[in-house]
């Protein structure tokens, strides 16, 4: 068969696709999440840049609010900016709001003493909850601020509404040491740790700075693996925050021709993670081997079972936080259950966590797709046009249907 009647086959599987997706994908089951982010730009760290685009990449997870972190500095370093970027890549419009701009005080601080231009973020919190049909996850990357805030002024609120709360911070192990996102706010760290929510704690560190022993999420990746596969469009969004880039439409900038000179310097850095690989686990997905490659599929797409791997896991712990923030393992009357992030497969852990950021970050840019995720009736760009596992089915959803199209 030649090539042109081979493209052609692949086209019309792709429309098929497509068309199973589209009458599916109403029904399909998505996980409805507020996100708290210390998201900057110009950046502190843009690893909440590759964290935020993993998140907007997986369509079974509804992000119904994000949190800004920090409101002070929002002022002068607004993560809206990430945000519309986002928005303008993918097509939607998810709402946002600035957080209080102080520590708290005390384990009970409402932060109602903070000025009223801060009170959104703990406010939009409990606004979601209150009006969700349905229990919501919330995860937190930055400091636990805002929603130590809201739970402190609704806590039955909290208990009924709240499904998990993954929270990416602290150190596992080592006593004495001050991670940087517990340093944000320590009292709002100690108060949610010991508030017996249904935390799913994933430590940054595990024996000190920069160190992993086996409970904490951190690893280390090259740009050139993270983003050397995606569209112009995502590759600008890095440029942009990468390179602090100021422009009068930051939002449009996606849209921009590349610039091959800062393409060439974004791809030749390395960056610190801690999140983005994470979050297919909190939308269900399966972790699987590829070849050389690893990814995370939706639960409903078929895969052979023998590539099926675990990198990591939740275990249950008992533990209790002191006023110094040091961290205690035991069982006791004050300690409070919670599962903690534990890595099953160390010898590949990093390149299974590289692999699934990198495919997260190639699925973003679907200008194919309307704004509820599902298909529309636009053809794919032809880089968007790698193998399959095997053809989804009806009744498997928009998930299903996204992976077997979008598999890097």
């Amino acid at each position: 068969m030649r090539i042109q009647e081979i493209a052609a086959v692949f086209i019309l599987l792709v429309f098929s696709l497509s068309d199973i997706c589209a009458g599916t994908g109403e029904h399909e089951k998505r996980v409805p999440v507020i996100y708290c982010t210390d998201l900057f730009h110009p950046h502190d760290d843009p690893d909440d840049h590759f964290d935020i685009a993993c998140l907007y990449s997986i369509s079974e997870i509804d992000i119904k609010a994000i949190i800004l972190d920090q409101g002070r500095k929002q002022k002068t370093n607004p993560g809206s900016i990430p945000i519309s970027q986002l928005n303008y890549i993918t097509g939607r419009s998810v709402p946002y709001a600035v957080g209080l701009s102080d520590k708290l005080k005390y384990f009970e601080d409402k932060g109602l003493w903070q000025a009223k231009e801060f009170q959104d973020g703990a406010g939009l919190i409990l606004r979601t909850l209150k009006t969700s049909e349905e229990p919501v996850s919330i995860i937190s990357v930055g400091s636990l601020r805002d929603i130590a805030a809201g739970y402190n002024r609704s806590p039955d609120l909290f208990r009924a509404k709240v499904d998990r709360l993954f929270i990416f911070i602290g150190e596992a192990s080592a006593r004495g040491h001050i991670e940087y996102n517990v340093g944000l706010d320590k009292y709002a760290y100690i108060r949610i740790m010991n508030s017996g929510l249904p935390v799913y704690w994933v430590p940054c560190f595990d024996g000190g700075l920069w160190q992993n022993n086996g409970r904490a999420s951190y690893w280390k990746a090259s740009h050139k693996d993270l983003l050397g596969n995606v569209s112009d469009r995502v590759m600008n969004y890095f440029i942009y925050a990468l390179l602090k880039k100021n422009e009068k439409e930051p939002a449009k900038f996606p849209g921009n021709a590349i610039n091959s000179n800062d393409k060439s310097k974004v791809l030749s850095m390395n960056r610190n993670l801690w999140c983005s690989a994470v979050f297919p686990y909190i939308a269900g997905r399966t972790y699987l081997r590829r070849g050389n490659k690893f990814t995370a599929i939706p639960k409903k797409a078929s895969y052979p079972k023998e590539r099926e791997i675990r990198p990591f896991s939740f275990e249950e712990v008992s533990v209790f936080v002191d006023g110094q923030a040091d961290v205690f393992y035991e069982h006791t009357n004050r300690a409070k259950k919670l599962r903690q992030f534990r890595i099953l497969q160390a010898d590949i852990y990093a390149e299974v966590m590289t692999s699934v950021t990198a495919q997260l970050l190639l699925q973003l840019d679907r200008r194919w797709r309307t704004d509820d995720g599902r298909p529309s009736s636009l053809v794919p760009r032809p880089s968007y046009l790698p193998g399959f596992y095997g053809l989804a089915k009806p009744g498997d959803g928009v998930a299903a249907c996204q992976f077997a199209t979008s598999l890097p």
